[in-house]
């Protein structure tokens, strides 16, 4: 029973309606038969059925027995799922071309709330693609497992990436900023974070329960302003991550001196967000 309710859940998200999805399951573990037996078996009036095995049939779902009898018989769920892959990819890509078309009517600065785990991550990528200069990352683990790919790929266009990590990590190419006492955090937030600002111009802060199944808090703008007052937060948080893991070191105070000598402003990087304020302002 519970891989019928879970296979018919599964249909429905993927366009059947309930009808159709339990026509199809049902189908599938009987032999072929009539859309009256149907009828009778699922107790669903005729009527409803006949009209769920046409749209199957469209589908290429079901195909009908060659006589006047017409029992229906399933299509096995490799064949059917790999053509209506192919068909949902080809809809999908006409369609992003059509909407990518439409006019847009001013550049928009207002802050949106996300409530899409997997749009987080879709936008994390989307956003390190468009990634100029620099990308300020503040990433948990499971989050940071996720996004590596678009991380590298950045950092191998010349992107400067600059991350804080809760756990030791390698990321060849990146300046990596580790919190050593980062188990202490993940145990107190019980959940998984993961924040990016790019170029000063665009962030992403959100906020995940622990197994990334339900977001508890999630924003994106691309305000320029408050893009560029996280990256700055941001990048003085990483600074006092590095002072932090050098406290015990015996030459301190001169580790110290070099990192704050090193430290990035606006005035002495070049920012593509700051630049956009600075020319506004002018």
């Amino acid at each position: 029973m519970e891989i019928k309710n879970k296979s018919i859940e599964n249909l429905m998200q993927l366009g059947f309606n309930n009808l159709e999805a339990e026509i199809y399951f049902h189908l599938l573990s009987n032999l072929p038969m009539t859309a009256y037996k149907i009828g009778r078996q699922l107790n669903k009036p005729t009527a409803n059925v006949y009209k769920a095995i046409d749209s199957l049939s469209k589908k290429g779902a079901v195909m009908f027995e060659d006589n006047n009898k017409k029992h229906c018989k399933a299509i096995s769920p490799d064949e059917f799922f790999s053509q209506y892959e192919k068909n949902i990819i080809d809809k999908t890509n006409s369609t992003k071309k059509l909407l990518n078309n439409i006019d847009k009517e001013s550049f928009d600065e207002r802050s949106y709330t996300i409530e899409s785990v997997p749009l987080v991550f879709e936008r994390f990528n989307t956003m390190m693609k468009k990634c100029k200069v620099v990308a300020v990352i503040d990433a948990f683990p499971k989050t940071l497992e996720l996004v590596l790919d678009s991380i590298n790929e950045a950092i191998s266009r010349g992107v400067e990436v600059f991350i804080e990590v809760y756990e030791p990590i390698e990321i060849k190419g990146a300046n990596v900023s580790y919190a050593n006492f980062g188990g202490k955090v993940i145990d107190y937030w019980k959940s998984q974070q993961l924040n990016l600002i790019i170029d000063g111009e665009e962030h992403l802060i959100s906020l995940m329960n622990n197994d990334l199944s339900q977001i508890n808090q999630a924003t994106w703008s691309n305000n320029t302003y408050m893009s560029c007052m996280l990256y700055a937060g941001f990048m003085r948080e990483q600074t006092m991550m590095k002072i932090m893991s050098k406290v015990d070191k015996p030459n301190f105070e001169k580790e110290v001196k070099k990192l704050l000598e090193n430290q990035r402003f606006f005035f002495n990087s070049k920012v593509p967000g700051f630049d956009k304020l600075f020319n506004v302002r002018l």
